[in-house]
């Protein structure tokens, strides 16, 4: 981040969120101490040699940190009401690419894997399919790339549709939309009320659906090759969020370091700095790289292999009609998406 959004966020732990500096330790170090740690994935022996201080310094004052992170995470991150879900984005009307045609969109939903460390009789239940021990974790974004929903956890053995199902079941705050609003989703999951999903099979057989198919290929063919690259388009705001967040946070993505209690505590920490750095409007290199790019693809890359999964769900008639609807008004007026 940004010397001014680090000072930003320093007052803001101090005067907000409880974290306190001792005689020996400032704010500013301790937050610096926890960036480290997080951002380039060290370990806390080498960072005690990086500012000079003890492993137990350093440790105690990554939970002092992580504490008062959690704090920021809650103010940051806040479930949408219905009520907000009713809003129409002003950044998705003043898009011509998607709108009016995709004028119900609330938000993108898509699972990311985040490795963990595990006891021995747990990897069996942890374990993905790239051969390594891991979280899935199933969050909503809105179109500025923010971050509103997180089911933080679910056993990297599980697919996305199930960890869909494990949140809307077991939490009664999920943002579900009213009849006419819905999330743009992959073809790993149904598309059913509320989830929006790419076309998976025509009359010709398989239907391009991923960014990469259509990127400096030729044109689409029908009007649910034309459905799917605008709805992989707009899509691709969390698989771009996801990305940054990735990008920001090495401990997400290199050797696991801490268990699963601590690990959840840091997915949901660096989720709610994501929101904070976004939100503090400061200048990110990391988010002006993406943010104009809508041809990003597989930045999400281990839950490729979840895509297909689903084609034995029915698809829910009102979501497909509402498909129909939006794939018949882009391929009347195909000149609009460039």
């Amino acid at each position: 981040m940004s010397l001014d959004c680090f000072r930003s966020l320093c007052d803001k732990m101090e005067t907000s969120y409880g974290l306190q500096p001792t005689l020996i330790v400032s704010i500013e170090e301790s937050v610096a101490m926890f960036l480290r740690i997080c951002g380039h994935n060290e370990v806390q022996r080498d960072v005690g040699l990086r500012f000079g201080r003890t492993q137990e310094t350093v440790n105690r004052k990554f939970f002092e940190v992580l504490r008062a992170t959690k704090l920021l995470t809650c103010d940051y991150i806040k479930t949408p009401t219905r009520q907000e879900l009713r809003r129409i984005p002003e950044k998705l009307q003043m898009d011509r690419r998607y709108w009016p045609y995709f004028s119900g969109f609330v938000g993108a939903i898509d699972g990311v894997h985040v490795c963990v460390k595990v006891k021995p009789e747990l990897q069996g239940m942890y374990w993905n399919r790239h051969d390594r021990t891991s979280f899935n974790i199933m969050a909503i974004c809105d179109i500025n790339m923010l971050f509103t929903y997180v089911w933080n956890g679910a056993p990297g053995s599980c697919h996305d549709t199930a960890v869909l199902t494990m949140a809307q079941d077991n939490d009664y705050e999920f943002p579900l939309p009213l009849r006419d609003k819905y999330y743009v989703v992959d073809s790993g999951y149904p598309n059913k009320q509320s989830f929006l999903a790419p076309y998976r099979s025509s009359r010709n057989g398989v239907v391009m659906y991923h960014m990469s198919q259509f990127y400096n290929g030729p044109p689409p063919r029908n009007k649910q090759e034309l459905f799917n690259r605008c709805h992989a388009s707009l899509r691709s705001v969390i698989e771009r969020t996801f990305g940054v967040w990735k990008k920001k946070w090495r401990i997400l993505s290199d050797f696991p370091r801490y268990d699963i209690d601590v690990k959840k505590r840091v997915v949901m920490a660096t989720m709610g700095l994501h929101n904070f750095i976004r939100i503090s409007n400061y200048f990110d290199e990391d988010f002006v790289e993406v943010m104009g790019d809508t041809n990003i693809n597989n930045v999400n890359s281990e839950n490729d292999l979840d895509d297909m999964e689903s084609d034995g769900i029915p698809d829910g008639n009102h979501m497909a009609n509402i498909r129909e609807n939006i794939a018949d008004m882009l391929w009347a007026n195909q000149n609009t998406f460039h």
